[in-house]
């Protein structure tokens, strides 16, 4: 059991590890004054197929998403885990 309480601890610290780096980048972006990033993928099974449709995705809203998503589910970890340990 002490081996996964400091696996889940591990894995807990990576993940706020993870969300402050989705933070920065988007902290990036607000400094360069960047309103909105966009790219445009082709949705479909074939990639060479020039006929699928394409769809506009906004990173910045989806690394916002990440980023708050992350946070919330690692102060949760560690609070789960700050309850194993006691």
């Amino acid at each position: 059991m002490r081996w996964g309480k400091l696996v889940l601890i591990f894995q807990a610290i990576v993940t706020l590890f993870i969300s402050v780096a989705f933070f920065s980048q988007i902290l990036y972006l607000d400094n360069a004054k960047i309103a909105e990033l966009r790219i445009e993928i082709c949705q479909g099974p074939l990639l060479w197929n020039t006929t699928a449709p394409t769809v506009m995705i906004d990173i910045k809203q989806r690394y916002t998403l990440a980023a708050y998503t992350l946070l919330i589910v690692g102060v949760f970890e560690l609070l789960v885990i700050s309850r194993l340990l006691s």
